[in-house]
């Protein structure tokens, strides 16, 4: 790596804010995805907000491992940390600490609100285990938080990390090409399955690392590349651009073809380039300067906060939507736009609650872990 900028230490803001963006398209999606009233508006967002929860996603496992290898390279340049001789027990003792506390608490939370209004569909006490520990999601777990999914591979991320700069001896031309020959490997290895629906969408998406394998290594790419230059450079944004226009013409051609695909078969490695750039431009030259009042900035505050939203967040959908969807007696438009703010309030309240009991698991945590190392 070079020496021609002098590192920032500040929080990068454009970080947060495209998590937030990202988690707010996700909640968009999913609100309308589980809006009762099958109005011809709902249908549309519900069908093309798909594509937009995707792409959102693979932006959080991007961010993830650029601020993982951001981190270390930052270290190493301020002296911290000699080569990448890093003390990997201790990284991944931190992000578990930080995970599985707030993932517990969704569990309880979720039994809670589906207890009381809603239906639990945990089978047995082995399954509730199961999903303690956080296995890939299997179906008979996600009856009780789709969401949870998320968990399970975002903990899959960390705990590879470390074989991936074992790997590529923590060059970032090496990680980044590792990225693209894994996530090519494994998509061939999705479309040579599609005999059985179910296992084809196990292995495609939202179970294992490797659906995601590429994202992730290319936010460890760009986080090495970002620590030198504090920005992205031109080759990255030719390089995006031209991805992206080579899976424009694919998908172009497959739509007007009438080929039923899933995005998710190699779009995503040809689209998320150019999305995250796209990201943090917007950030950069709109969200930031522009929405930002006395420091606050609410797209800042729900990327602090997008994991933990994105644990909670569909139960309240769940058990919500169909209770306003009955409850609010207007046309079909007008009870939208009110159910959008009813739920947008309803998930506001609930995650300030999560938050508070979710500092206080953590700070316990914490102390207990200290204790026993």
């Amino acid at each position: 790596m070079s020496n021609k900028k002098p590192i920032s230490r500040k929080r990068l803001d454009w970080i947060d804010q495209s998590k937030g963006l990202a988690i707010l398209g996700i909640i968009i999606f999913h609100f309308f995805q589980n809006y009762p009233d099958r109005i011809d508006l709902v249908n549309i967002l519900d069908r093309n907000g798909a594509k937009w929860g995707y792409a959102a996603v693979d932006i959080f496992f991007v961010i993830a491992g650029f601020n993982t290898s951001y981190t270390l390279a930052a270290s190493i340049k301020s002296g911290k940390i000699t080569s990448l001789k890093i003390n990997w027990i201790e990284w991944l003792r931190k992000r578990i600490i930080r995970l599985y506390p707030n993932y517990w608490l969704a569990i309880i939370l979720s039994i809670i609100l589906l207890t009381v209004w809603g239906t639990i569909n945990i089978k047995s006490f082995q399954d509730l285990i199961f999903m303690g520990i956080g296995v890939p999601g299997y179906q008979r777990f996600k009856t009780l938080n789709p969401g949870f999914w998320f968990f399970s591979v975002i903990l899959q991320a960390y705990l590879i990390t470390p074989i991936i700069f074992l790997i590529c001896k923590g060059k970032a031309k090496n990680i980044l090409l590792l990225g693209i020959v894994i996530g090519t490997i494994w998509k061939i290895v999705c479309i040579t399955n599609t005999g059985d629906p179910y296992f084809f969408i196990f292995l495609l998406q939202s179970n294992l690392i490797t659906s995601y394998i590429f994202p992730l290594c290319l936010g460890l790419y760009w986080g090495f590349i970002y620590c030198d230059y504090q920005k992205f450079r031109r080759i990255d944004w030719e390089v995006s651009i031209a991805a992206f226009s080579i899976g424009l013409v694919m998908y172009g051609f497959l739509v007007l073809s009438q080929i039923d695909f899933e995005y998710m078969i190699g779009f995503d490695m040809l689209f998320t380039p150019l999305f995250l750039l796209l990201f943090y431009w917007v950030c950069e030259t709109y969200i930031n300067p522009k929405l930002t009042f006395k420091d606050f900035n609410l797209f800042s505050l729900m990327g602090v906060y997008s994991y933990q939203i994105y644990l909670i967040h569909q139960p309240l959908l769940f058990v919500a939507l169909p209770i306003l969807g009955g409850k609010i007696a207007l046309n079909s438009y007008p009870r939208v736009l009110l159910a959008i703010i009813a739920i947008a309030i309803l998930i506001t309240l609930y995650v300030f609650v999560f938050i508070q009991l979710d500092n206080f698991l953590g700070k316990l945590m914490g102390k207990i872990t200290k204790k026993s190392a």
